[in-house]
């Protein structure tokens, strides 16, 4: 499956609506359909925090931290579901340095 907003239609329990909507939005502008949900998943939440770290709030910014968490959460069970490659694929990608990119991204 390559729709990330079909994968989550199946997880169960079901995210709750306030951070399904939140996930949705982080998600319109995901990557193309030709990469794997889990890469999708991924580089909406990396989107998230890069957005965040270049527009730092408050409590208001909570629902999209709590978003790209469990956004990368996701990534990391729909890669699981493919098996251990695509796992390590996933987080291979996922370095301290790659984070540490999105820090100075929302610098500039």
């Amino acid at each position: 499956m390559r729709d990330p907003g079909r994968w989550l239609d199946a997880r169960r329990p079901a995210a709750p609506a306030p951070l399904r909507a939140v996930l949705e939005r982080a998600l319109e502008g995901a990557p193309a359909a030709d990469a794997a949900v889990e890469e999708r998943l991924a580089d909406a939440a990396l989107a998230t925090l890069r957005q965040l770290a270049r527009h730092p709030g408050g409590r208001e910014s909570a629902p999209a931290l709590l978003a790209a968490d469990a956004l990368l959460t996701y990534a990391c069970e729909a890669a699981a579901e493919r098996g251990p490659a695509a796992l390590e694929a996933l987080t291979s990608g996922l370095s301290p340095e790659r984070f540490d990119s999105l820090l100075e991204e929302g610098a500039s």
